[in-house]
């Protein structure tokens, strides 16, 4: 190892910075789309580029300066993988549907369709890759990945997922400052507690693909009803619905879903 703990984690997240300052500036350079604008064009370079850039970045960190296995960092490529991602998956999904199911019926909300069901179906898809790719994938790698275990071997468990929480905030909130000319203080705890969550569904299954499955569900879900430029939904009362389905609720069970979830398999695993 040629730095501490600590360097090696700095000079990752910055490298996370300037990748996606970067993305930003191609973006609107490319499909002059400005810091608020959206293109499909536009989402899917960034989606590419961000796990072009990201991905090996990180991986190099870990191979070449730390000296250990990328599979160390709880991105293997075992059988259990897929299963991670879909437990993350549904410790957002199926406690967001109650979310959903509180705000909808007590008429906090309201979603109507403004596209044909068809073409918001063939939309999906095409949504989760890229939000995988943009995302999802690179973030929680350097995130929940490099920089968790990292401090993890410092801090101990508790004090790496609260200090990647920071970081992660610190990081999302610096780009929303940046990209809009705003103050992100809202942002920067918003940002703090997703990526709490975030870590503590990693260190409780030992694998990013956890983290990663939830980032994607949780994201794909807000993103095809939230972005009223790409014309899929109209919300009323999009407040509500993102503080309480996509937010309060979801957030708060999602541990205790990845827990009930992995029950069984501890049960089998024991009783070998």
């Amino acid at each position: 190892m040629i730095a501490s703990a600590y360097v090696r984690v700095g000079i990752v997240w910055v490298a996370m910075v300037a990748i996606w300052l970067l993305l930003s500036a191609l973006r609107d350079i490319i499909w002059g789309t400005g810091p608020a604008g959206y293109s499909l064009g536009g989402h899917v370079t960034s989606a590419i580029l961000a796990t072009l850039l990201a991905v090996p970045m990180v991986v190099m960190a870990r191979l070449v300066v730390d000296g250990k296995s990328v599979a160390s960092l709880g991105l293997d490529l075992s059988p259990t993988a897929f299963r991670n991602f879909i437990v993350g998956a549904l410790a957002f999904l199926l406690p967001s549907a109650l979310g959903f199911l509180i705000v909808l019926s007590t008429g906090w909300a309201s979603i109507t369709p403004t596209a044909p069901i068809g073409e918001i179906a063939l939309f999906v898809p095409l949504l989760i890759t890229l939000v995988f790719l943009y995302e999802a994938l690179p973030e929680e790698l350097a995130f929940r990945g490099y920089i968790q275990v990292n401090l993890q071997a410092r801090l101990g468990y508790w004090g790496a997922i609260f200090a990647q929480a920071a970081l992660f905030a610190l990081w999302g909130a610096a780009l929303w400052t940046v990209g809009t000319g705003a103050p992100a203080l809202d942002r920067l705890v918003l940002f703090f507690f997703i990526a709490l969550v975030l870590g503590m569904v990693r260190g409780a299954t030992g694998s990013v693909w956890t983290a990663i499955g939830l980032h994607v569900a949780f994201q794909t879900v807000a993103q095809l009803l939230l972005n009223a430029e790409r014309g899929h939904f109209a919300v009323e009362g999009a407040d509500m619905l993102q503080l309480i389905a996509l937010g309060v609720v979801p957030f708060s069970l999602a541990l205790m879903v990845v827990d009930a979830l992995n029950r069984p398999a501890r049960s089998q695993a024991e009783v070998r």
